[in-house]
Parts: C-alpha cells; sequence; structure tokens
C-alpha cells in the first residue's frame, strides 16, 4: 500500500533524484491531513524533527516505523539504480568511446 503509493510518486517525478523525492513525500504526507490509510499511517509512524537552521530529520515512532524509513530509503535507492541501469542499457557503445 505505502509502497505503491510512494512509487506513483516517483513514476510522476521522474527527472529528480528519488531520495530527495522521498523526503519531498513523506514532509507532505506527514504535514497535511490524512487523507488515507498511507496518510494515518505514515502520521502514526513517523516524527519530524526541525533544528534551528532549518533542516528536517525524519524519526521513527517505534522499531516498525523505523522500518517503515528504512524501507522507504532502500526503495529509493533501488528506483535510482532502475533508472540508471534503464539509462546505460538505452546508450549504444560509441557514447562512452571517448572516455578515458
Amino acid at each position: 500500500m505505502i509502497l505503491k503509493e510512494f512509487s506513483e510518486f516517483l513514476q510522476k517525478n521522474e527527472e529528480k533524484p528519488s531520495v530527495s523525492l522521498l523526503y519531498v513525500w513523506l514532509k507532505m504526507k506527514i504535514e497535511s491531513p490524512a487523507k488515507s490509510n498511507v496518510d494515518r499511517i505514515l502520521q502514526k509512524e513517523i516524527y519530524i524533527a526541525k533544528n534551528n537552521v532549518g533542516n528536517f530529520l525524519f524519526i521513527g515512532k517505534s522499531p516498525t516505523g523505523r522500518n517503515l524509513i528504512q524501507s522507504l530509503y532502500n526503495f529509493a535507492l533501488s528506483f535510482e539504480q532502475q533508472k540508471m541501469s534503464r539509462w546505460v542499457h538505452n546508450q549504444k557503445a560509441n557514447n562512452f568511446k571517448n572516455i578515458k
């Protein structure tokens, strides 16, 4: 459920780095009123902390929340790797000829 919704968000914004999109998506889901079960779960399991400089940190409220953050992060990384392998696959060998 959660990964499906996150993957749809990633697919709509493929041009941006996936880990950055994870930050945007989580912040959007946690700070806005809950509209779905995914929103409720994220709001229940993840806390956003902000320091004096204005940086945000996502903290799991429980072991389940920490596992959720780790899973979402790993998913974002794998999505980024898939984009890169797709790009390499679509390249021709001549494109890499002048690289030393």
